[in-house]
């Protein structure tokens, strides 16, 4: 028909667009059922407002949409369009902190029992084990990332690894660190394969263009990783996580596309001795089974041992059977405080090293290698000595203070 209206591209105006995919949060999904899931559609300033893996509410209008599919059969889908997104994380975020909260955070950190209080207050339902809570304390702190000259970075994430007897309570630390992390991704290594880990490519099904999704270590980008069940991986598997854990990107060459993704998380990872419980006679590499490499890559490797302690075990029995009753005072600080405390110190504070640590930090490196050689204990390499650098910026960083000083480094 001559008299059609034809659409003038040029005096057209145009706005972003976005579609996402909603999940129900698995808390209030009904028992023995999938997550359901909504498109919804973003428009203007609302598009790229949230990444995924982030808890939002979405309000918006519910619509339909026909689609006339083959054999012009219609089909109506609905979605949402979306008005307003409210995201959890900005509950915690530094930028919520009120001014009573902040003037708490900071008398908080000039008490001189901080260490322990913080320490107390991770994973308060679980007995003991001071070191394992000092050490994922660290990693939620986190160390300051550098960028020389724009050459090189180092990164600032610490990386723990948790080696023990069964029963000791490893996946209910990585699980509590989940909880207290504004951001944190928990996977199975039983469970997770090399591209669930890294990224996969796979067809859009509007545009039919191949696309990327990141895996855990990419929706994990400035906060946590957990990986429990680390032991239980394949080889080929676990090499994909090599280089996010040192360079903190994550390559792809795949289907035409080239590209790196930011992975610029700590990795908490948990697993179990070979040979099921933890022998004192063979090295921590013999007892976990990993290569020289990953484990090189880990600044803190802690051994939980499953030992029988007479006086030990009569306060563990009554820690747990005072838990069951649910008459028990939790230790420590509150945990929203606590969970505003690490945002706050971590986007506030970057502490640097001064001259006087230098110098001994140079001689305990040296030492250190002395004593690696002639004791047959495994080589100390650079990456050791970096993560030495790395935890006492993160005591620092949790001291609110402005620059490292020698007692973090003795704590380091």
């Amino acid at each position: 028909n001559s008299r059609s209206f034809k659409i003038d591209t040029a005096s057209t105006v145009y706005r972003n667009y976005q579609r996402m995919t909603i999940q129900e949060p698995l808390s209030s999904v009904p028992p023995g059922r999938l997550p359901r899931t909504k498109d919804v559609i973003l428009h203007g300033d609302l598009s790229d407002k949230c990444r995924p893996g982030e808890e939002v509410k979405v309000t918006g209008i519910y619509k339909h949409l026909m689609e006339v599919r083959r054999q012009g059969f219609p089909v109506f889908s609905t979605v949402i369009e979306a008005n307003y997104i409210f995201r959890d994380i900005d509950e915690s975020s530094a930028l919520s902190i009120t001014d009573e909260e902040q003037r708490l955070i900071i008398e908080l950190s000039h008490d001189p029992n901080l260490d322990n209080l913080i320490f107390n207050s991770i994973a308060p339902s679980i007995f003991g084990h001071e070191d394992i809570k000092s050490a994922i304390a660290m990693a939620l702190f986190g160390g300051c990332r550098k960028n020389v000259e724009d050459r090189h970075s180092i990164r600032g994430d610490i990386n723990v690894l948790l080696l023990g007897d069964p029963g000791t309570a490893k996946s209910q630390f990585l699980k509590y660190a989940e909880k207290i992390s504004p951001r944190a991704v928990f996977t199975n290594g039983k469970g997770a394969s090399a591209v669930g880990l890294t990224a996969a490519v796979h067809r859009d099904k509007q545009t039919n263009e191949w696309t990327l999704e990141g895996g855990a270590l990419v929706l994990a980008d400035g906060g946590v990783c957990l990986i429990d069940e680390f032991d239980k991986m394949s080889d080929k598997d676990r090499t994909s996580i090599h280089e996010a854990m040192e360079q903190q990107s994550i390559s792809i060459s795949k289907a035409g596309i080239n590209t790196s993704l930011y992975a610029r998380c700590s990795v908490i990872a948990a697993c179990n001795p070979i040979h099921g419980r933890y022998e004192s006679s063979l090295s921590f590499g013999q007892n976990s089974g990993l290569s020289e490499p990953i484990l090189s890559r880990f600044d803190v490797l802690l051994v939980v041992k499953d030992e029988v302690d007479r006086i030990n075990d009569e306060k563990l029995a009554q820690y747990v059977i005072s838990s069951h009753m649910g008459g028990m005072e939790l230790p420590g600080i509150d945990q929203d405080l606590l969970k505003k405390y690490i945002s706050f110190a971590r986007s506030k504070f970057h502490p640097k090293l001064t001259e006087t640590d230098n110098k001994k930090l140079e001689s305990l490196y040296n030492e250190l290698r002395e004593i690696s050689e002639t004791s047959g204990g495994s080589k100390i390499t650079i990456r050791q000595f970096e993560s030495i650098i790395r935890i006492s910026e993160a005591h620092a960083k949790m001291h609110l203070s402005p620059n490292v000083t020698e007692k973090d480094i003795n704590f380091a």
